[in-house]
């Protein structure tokens, strides 16, 4: 078990800090575990948040590309921008988003009410301080598998 489930506390989701890799260095992010029927947390919800933080680097990477063409349709709907603007820049080189977000919370949704492992990842953004960036994603049993449901703005996407 890489996630002490003791320390997570009940509000309307199950919620704790955990630890996870992330460039090298490890990283406190909020886990998030949605109850179930019998408002506990259910294994499932286990086994997908553990799978998850497993393998944090793969998915990282495969979300830069949905992260990339986000950033650009949004850019773009905001019209003018400069080139050099520093809070809204011009981005060519995809791997400058790890500059841009960071994820703060993985929430893990209980597998009951989609048939699937479904998790939202929030993310705080130089683009939107104040909201930040969600993404719903669809969890495979490897990250060819996984599927980007929805990203947005949080308050867009949830």
């Amino acid at each position: 078990m890489i996630v002490d489930y003791s320390k997570f506390e009940r509000g309307i989701n199950f919620c704790a800090d955990v630890i996870i890799e992330d460039g090298g260095s490890d990283k406190t992010i909020e886990a998030q575990i949605q109850p179930d029927n019998n408002h506990e947390i259910p294994e499932s919800g286990k086994e997908t948040l553990e799978f998850f933080l497993v393998n944090y680097s793969k998915y990282k990477q495969f979300l830069l590309d949905h992260i990339f063409e986000y950033y650009q349709k949004q850019r773009k709907s905001w019209g003018t921008v400069e080139p050099n603007d520093p809070k809204f820049p011009e981005v060519k080189d995809k791997n400058k988003m790890y500059e841009m977000v960071s994820l703060n919370t993985v929430t893990v949704y209980d597998e009951t009410y989609s048939d699937k492992r479904t998790i939202g990842l929030f993310y705080d953004c130089t683009w939107d301080e104040e909201e930040g960036m969600g993404i719903a994603i669809a969890l495979g049993n490897t990250v060819s598998e996984t599927k980007v449901v929805k990203i947005g703005n949080i308050g867009d996407v949830y």
